[in-house]
C-alpha cells in the first residue's frame, strides 16, 4: 500500500459529467483536487445521452398539466444553463432545429402554445424563432415522413453536443488549472479518523496494478448510478435514493433523416417522447425509459430495440429494421426517487446528501445542468465548513479546453497540411481548436496516415489522445475519444487491430499484451454496442 504525501482538499469519486464538473469548479476556486474513475472517463451514462443540451420541453408540458412548480423551475434552470453550456464549449456544441410533425390542428394549437411558453421562458437566451411550415414544405425536408393527415412541421431550437468529448474538455481544463485526474482507479474502502468521520480512501490503480491511500478534507461521491453502492459501503443503514432507469439509443444511416434538423415524435403508445437527431453524419434515435437495476456495463435489450423501431415506424413510410442498425447502446440514468409511478415521470432535479460519517454524495440532474450541480456541490462544502471559502465560482464564463479560441481562425492553417476535407471536418468536430496539436504532431513525424482508408481519423490522433486525453486502452480511443463505436460497430471492429498495434508501439507493449488488448477491445465492442 502506498500513501500519498500530501493531504488534498477534495477527492472526487466518478469521472462522468458531474464529477468532472466538480473537479473544474473546485480547482478554479483554488482547491487541491484529485478525481478518481474506476473505468475510463465518461464510460457510464455520460457518454450515452441523447446528445442534447436542452431546457426540457417534456418537463414543461408536465409542469403545466400537473401544476408542478418543481418541474417548471427545472426547465427554467436548464434553459439558463443551456446558454452557458454553448458559450463555454462553442466548438463542440451547436444550436439544433427540431421539427415536430403535426397531424391535427388542435394539436398544432396545443403544441404551439407550449413552445411559445418555452421560448418566452428563455427570453434573450432563446436559440431561434419557433416556426410552422405546411405539409408541402415539410415533405421536402423529410420525404420519408408519413403524409396521411400531416398538417406540417412545428419547429423550435435546442442545443446538441458531443457528450464524451465534453468530459475530456472539462478534465483537460481542470488539469490545466492544477487538478489530478486518474482513470481506471477503483475505490476499495474509506478511511476514518478517531471520531469516525471520513478522512480519505483507499483505491486500486488497475493500470499500475497498485493500491494507494489518500487523505483528504472531504470525499465527494459523484459516481452516477453507483452512488447508492458507495453510500452503502460507508453506512449499511442508509436508505437508497436512486431509481435507476435504462435508456437506449440506436444509430442508423443519415439517409433516414435526410436533413441536418432533428425530429421529435410527440405521441407514442405509452406517452414517451422519441428524438431522431443528426449526429456525426449519422442518425441517432432514442430513447427508451425503463426501470432497471445497477449494472456496470448494461446491455441493450431486444424488447427496447423493438419498442423504438415500432414507435419510429409509425411515423415513417420506409420502415427501419434491425438490419439497419449500425450501433446501439444502453446507459443507466441515476434519477432521484420520488412518489411518481414510473422513471419517465420523475423530475430530474439533483440532491446533495451528507452521511453521518461525512461522505458527501450528489445524485440526479442531467447533462445540461452539470455545471450548476457542480457549483451547488462546492457551495455546499463551503457552507458546511468542509472547506474554507476562497474564490467565487468561475465556471459561468470559463471557456473549456479546445473551445477557448474560434475554430475559424485555424481553418486556413489546416489547408497547409496534406489531409482531406473529411479529415479536416472530423478534427474540428472532435477536438475543436486543439486539432492543430494533432496536425503538428503528424507533421513532426511526417505521418498523415489514416487508421482506416474509409474513415477520417489520423494515426497521429492515437498518440495525441494517449499524451493529452488520458487514453489507457484501445476502447478508450475508439469509443470515447473519436466516438466510432457509438456510430458504426462493424467499422469500429475493423480498426481494433491497427489501434492496438499503434498503442503498442507508443506504450512499449510486448506481443502478448497487444494480443490481449485486441481480444478485450473486440469483446467489449461486440458485447456493448
Amino acid at each position: 500500500m502506498e500513501l500519498t504525501n500530501e493531504k488534498v482538499d477534495i477527492v472526487i469519486i466518478g469521472g462522468g459529467c458531474v464529477g468532472s464538473g466538480i473537479a473544474l469548479d473546485a480547482t478554479l476556486r483554488g482547491y487541491n483536487v484529485i478525481l478518481l474513475e474506476k473505468n475510463d472517463f465518461a464510460s457510464g451514462a455520460s457518454s450515452k445521452s441523447s446528445k442534447l443540451v436542452h431546457g426540457g420541453i417534456r418537463y414543461l408540458e408536465k409542469a403545466i398539466k400537473q401544476r408542478d412548480k418543481a418541474q417548471y423551475n427545472l426547465v427554467k434552470e436548464a434553459i439558463k444553463e443551456r446558454s452557458i453550456f454553448l458559450k463555454n464549449a462553442s466548438n463542440i456544441t451547436k444550436k439544433l432545429k427540431i421539427n415536430i410533425p403535426i397531424y391535427s390542428y388542435l394539436n398544432l394549437i396545443y403544441t404551439y402554445l407550449g413552445l411559445l411558453i418555452y421560448k418566452l421562458m428563455a427570453k434573450n437566451r432563446s436559440f431561434g424563432k419557433n416556426s410552422f411550415v405546411n405539409k408541402v414544405v415539410s415533405i421536402l425536408f423529410s420525404p420519408n415522413i408519413k403524409q396521411e393527415n400531416l398538417k406540417g412541421f412545428l419547429s423550435f431550437y435546442d442545443g446538441t453536443f458531443l457528450d464524451s468529448r465534453m468530459i475530456i474538455s472539462l478534465l483537460q481544463t481542470a488539469v490545466l488549472n492544477g487538478a489530478v485526474v486518474k482513470n481506471y482507479c477503483e475505490v476499495n474502502e474509506f478511511l476514518y479518523d478517531e471520531n469516525g468521520k471520513i478522512s480519505g480512501l483507499k483505491y486500486f490503480d488497475k493500470i499500475q496494478n497498485k493500491k494507494y491511500e489518500i487523505n483528504s478534507k472531504v470525499v465527494v461521491n459523484a459516481s452516477g448510478a453507483n452512488v447508492d453502492n458507495l453510500r452503502l459501503k460507508d453506512d449499511e443503514s442508509i436508505n437508497e435514493i436512486l431509481a435507476l432507469s435504462s435508456g437506449i439509443h440506436i444509430v442508423v444511416s443519415k439517409e433516414f433523416l435526410s436533413s441536418n434538423e432533428g425530429i421529435l415524435l410527440p405521441k407514442t403508445s405509452d406517452g414517451r417522447i422519441i428524438f431522431i437527431l443528426p449526429y456525426m453524419n449519422y442518425c441517432l434515435i432514442g430513447t427508451s425509459d425503463n426501470k432497471t437495476i445497477y449494472e456496470e456495463n448494461p446491455k441493450v435489450q431486444e424488447q427496447e430495440i423493438e419498442y423504438l423501431l415500432k414507435e419510429v415506424n409509425n411515423y415513417f413510410e420506409k420502415h427501419l429494421t434491425k438490419e439497419d442498425i449500425l450501433s446501439s447502446w444502453s446507459g443507466i440514468r441515476p434519477l432521484v426517487k420520488s412518489d411518481k409511478s414510473s422513471t419517465e415521470q420523475m423530475v430530474r432535479e439533483h440532491i446533495i446528501l451528507k452521511s453521518k460519517n461525512d461522505l458527501i454524495s450528489i445524485a440526479g440532474g442531467k447533462w445540461t445542468t452539470y455545471r450548476k450541480m457542480a457549483e451547488d456541490l462546492v457551495d455546499f462544502l463551503i457552507k458546511n465548513r468542509f472547506l474554507e471559502k476562497q474564490k467565487k465560482c468561475e465556471t459561468k464564463k470559463h471557456k473549456l479546453f479546445g473551445n477557448d479560441a474560434d475554430i475559424k481562425d485555424f481553418e486556413k492553417l489546416m489547408n497547409f497540411f496534406p489531409i482531406s476535407n473529411k479529415t479536416k471536418n472530423s478534427l474540428k468536430t472532435i477536438y475543436g481548436n486543439s486539432c492543430t496539436k494533432i496536425l503538428n504532431l503528424a507533421n513532426e513525424t511526417d505521418n498523415f496516415e489514416l487508421i482506416n482508408p474509409n474513415l477520417p481519423y489520423l494515426k497521429a490522433e492515437i498518440e495525441y489522445c494517449i499524451k493529452e486525453e488520458f487514453v489507457e486502452k484501445p476502447i478508450d480511443f475508439l469509443a470515447r475519444r473519436v466516438g466510432l463505436c457509438f456510430l458504426d460497430k462493424k467499422l469500429a471492429l475493423s480498426c481494433v487491430d491497427v489501434v492496438c498495434e499503434e498503442m503498442g508501439k507508443i506504450l512499449f507493449w510486448d506481443e502478448k499484451r497487444v494480443k490481449k488488448e485486441k481480444f478485450e477491445c473486440k469483446e467489449y465492442i461486440n458485447n456493448y454496442f
